[in-house]
């Protein structure tokens, strides 16, 4: 049946993402839009869950959750067989295989998976689900699109014999790829550098379009709708909250902003939406800081509830240093939601964040490894409700460039060339083709 926009049979897509906890909106939003085009969309994203889930959206978009045991039960029984046997070969094999950089158990476990499903092409969400996406796609003889959220054999929890490997990795691994996508223009110069390829295609991290009501400045003229809204989430409704809103680990520079709130006198809160073990160590920081009281974790909050808390905030943190080329060059999701909510941020001053919050004017940028520098530029914002005002009009200009329906259209351009691609040839180009004379040169 051809699909409701192209004319041409729908395709299915299988997406593979190692998202084991949530799965990133980016994710989802590429699976709703290429839904919304006619295509049947699998996603099968987290392959290390705490337990197997399966469900159906409402647009028709399937998702798959998976447990993988890191215990090889046939290594298990040898081991047990032949102990010492075992102690003897293991660094061997260990050597072996990484010389030979050979596919892990893992690979395997997403390979095996992923055949389990009818699928015409396959796109594989961040390095670690590539080695076994390339698989799953030769072993049917269908096109691979890689959609590299971050360049992650850089990263700097890597040694630099592990980033080596890892790099080495993606370069053969990418040039079995149709397309390379990734989230900003920084990434693709590097991706492309790094591995001799066109420069990938960009697809920012954007967001759809916001509900009327989910709006900082709608929020801001009616105070009994802002105050209910925060007390929904268990927010001061008098305090002047600064939002951060993502994972929680050592490496994103989190404990200047518990060390930076200290400083700021009440009414100033800091709201912390994420999980993460790093989160008791933010939390003892702020009890030795005597700032228990104004520092609110809410944990996990789901995308849709999301929403309705960026906008009811007042300015939104984005704290990130440059411990690697991975984070010097990040566009994180919460740049845009800040965008979307119309919230003014205070961001490290990195390239991309620069690019945005200045050339958008919609925030304060600084050296943030520096609670000197977080604690004044949060005074500010706080001692200065006339360009936090401007500051949101124009987050929410910012809005008409920065959306998903402009990303959703390259996505779908995209996916028009692999569907044409993917179509029998008519039969009268058949035909021609088998009476056309032989070349004779």
């Amino acid at each position: 049946m051809p699909g409701p926009h192209t004319g041409l049979t729908p395709m299915k897509i299988l997406m593979l993402s190692p998202d084991a906890q949530m799965i990133d909106r980016r994710i989802l939003q590429e699976a709703h839009s290429l839904q919304a085009l006619g295509h049947q969309v699998t996603v099968l994203s987290g392959f290390e869950c705490r337990e197997p889930d399966a469900y159906q959206t409402t647009d028709g978009v399937i998702v798959k959750r998976y447990v993988y045991d890191w215990q090889d039960r046939r290594l298990l029984a040898l081991r047990g067989r032949h102990p010492l046997a075992w102690r003897l070969l293991w660094p061997f094999m260990r050597v072996r295989d990484r010389l030979l950089d050979r596919p892990a158990g893992f690979d395997y476990f997403v390979l095996e998976k992923a055949l389990e499903h009818e699928f015409d092409v396959v796109h594989v969400h961040d390095y670690p689900a590539l080695r076994p996406g390339v698989m799953a796609a030769q072993a049917r003889g269908v096109p691979v699109v890689y959609d590299s959220h971050e360049f992650y054999p850089v990263q700097s929890s890597f040694t630099p014999a592990q980033q080596k490997r890892h790099l080495a990795r993606e370069r053969r691994l990418v040039r079995e790829c149709v397309q390379v996508i990734t989230v900003n223009p920084y990434l693709a110069r590097m991706i492309a550098r790094e591995h001799g390829i066109d420069e990938p295609m960009v697809i920012l991290n954007a967001c759809p379009w916001p509900a009327p009501q989910d709006d900082a400045l709608v929020l801001r003229a009616d105070e009994p709708a802002r105050a209910a809204r925060r007390r929904e989430f268990g927010i001061p409704p008098d305090a002047f909250t600064f939002l951060y809103q993502g994972w929680l680990s050592p490496e994103r520079n989190l404990d200047v902003m518990v060390r930076a709130i200290a400083r700021v006198p009440s009414p100033a809160a800091l709201v912390v939406v994420g999980y993460g073990d790093y989160r008791a160590v933010l939390e003892n920081l702020a009890t030795e800081l005597g700032v228990a009281d104004r520092v609110h974790f809410l944990g996990r909050i789901e995308s849709e509830a999301l929403v309705r808390l960026t906008p009811a905030c007042d300015v939104g943190l984005i704290p990130y240093a440059a411990v690697d080329e991975m984070h010097r060059y990040c566009s994180p999701n919460k740049l845009f939601e800040f965008v979307m909510a119309g919230l003014p941020v205070i961001a490290n001053d990195l390239p991309y964040l620069r690019d945005v919050v200045a050339g958008h004017d919609f925030g304060w940028l600084g050296e943030l490894e520096s609670v000197d520098a977080l604690s004044s530029m949060m005074a500010q914002a706080l001692a200065s409700p006339d360009r936090l005002q401007q500051y949101a009009t124009h987050a929410i200009a910012a809005r008409q460039q920065l959306n998903w329906d402009r990303e959703a259209a390259q996505l779908a351009a995209l996916y028009a060339r692999l569907e044409a691609a993917a179509q029998p040839a008519p039969p009268a180009q058949v035909q021609a083709l088998r009476t056309a004379p032989a070349n004779s040169s």
